[in-house]
């Protein structure tokens, strides 16, 4: 009898020590794989927004200026000189995920927005 039991309590800690190390694997896993949320801004009628080369656009909704990238060429910028944007559906509203650039039958998808501050818009505004 104490040969099962000293054999059953050896077989429980050794399964006590994997089911351990096998946590912060999966709590890793977990973490990596979700997303941040979404970041939205929804911009007033009185925006501008002007190219910054042939793959960004630059916002500027009062105090508040946004940077968005293509990732690559954008044929809907480079077409028009007055475009939507569009997360959803829904116009004049730009997120980290989700919004698309549209003029004269071209969009774009936009990979990337971040917020910048004024000077940065005054330095790429003036560039393009």
């Amino acid at each position: 009898m104490k040969k099962e039991s000293a054999m059953y309590r050896c077989l429980m800690i050794v399964l006590s020590l994997g089911a351990a190390a096998l946590l912060p694997m999966d709590a890793f896993a977990a973490g990596k794989s979700a997303e941040a949320p979404s970041t939205c801004v929804t911009l007033s009628g009185q925006h501008t927004a002007v190219r910054a080369g042939a793959e960004r656009m630059l916002i500027a909704d009062g105090e508040e200026h946004i940077s968005l990238d293509f990732g690559g060429y954008c044929e809907a910028t480079m077409r028009s000189s007055s475009v939507v944007i569009a997360t959803g559906g829904e116009e004049n509203v730009v997120c980290t995920r989700g919004s698309v650039v549209t003029g004269r039958g071209a969009s774009c998808a936009v990979r990337e927005m971040r917020m910048i501050d004024a000077a940065e818009y005054r330095r790429h505004a003036r560039r393009r």
